[in-house]
């Protein structure tokens, strides 16, 4: 029994280590991160998608939050999403800065739109650019 009480602990502590450190490879991978959070109404895991120009306290995060489900919440739920392509912007390097991802967003009243997410690359890990929103 302890044997089997100590082997869901670690699982349980392997699968929270997954999804807590999740490296953002592409620009597509953060915009369906982004979604999937909005989808389920986690808009506070939402935000931690989104790079800043400037320095954000946790209240502003809460705040912005806060805003981005009212957003959504006009919109309707968010059912599902596609994504339909992705351009990535390389420096004179090679290395890659800046994305476009353009997604198709259905609407659980029948409404469908379709925008194009900016990202942009920070300390390794693909972001949604807010400074171009």
């Amino acid at each position: 029994m302890k044997k089997i009480r100590l082997l869901l602990v670690v699982l349980c502590a392997l699968v929270f280590a997954a999804c807590s450190s999740k490296k953002q490879d592409s620009p597509s991978s953060v915009v369906k991160e982004y979604l999937e959070c909005i989808k389920g109404g986690n808009f506070d895991k939402a935000v931690k998608c989104f790079h800043f120009d400037t320095e954000v306290n946790e209240e502003e995060l809460k705040a912005f939050a806060a805003k981005l489900e009212t957003g959504y919440s006009r919109e309707g739920k968010l059912l599902n999403y596609e994504i339909v392509s992705e351009e990535i912007e390389k420096d004179e390097d090679g290395n890659a800065i800046r994305g476009k991802v353009e997604v198709k967003l259905f609407y659980a009243d029948d409404k469908v739109n379709e925008e194009t997410i900016k990202t942009i690359k920070n300390n390794g890990a693909w972001k949604i650019d807010f400074s171009v929103k």
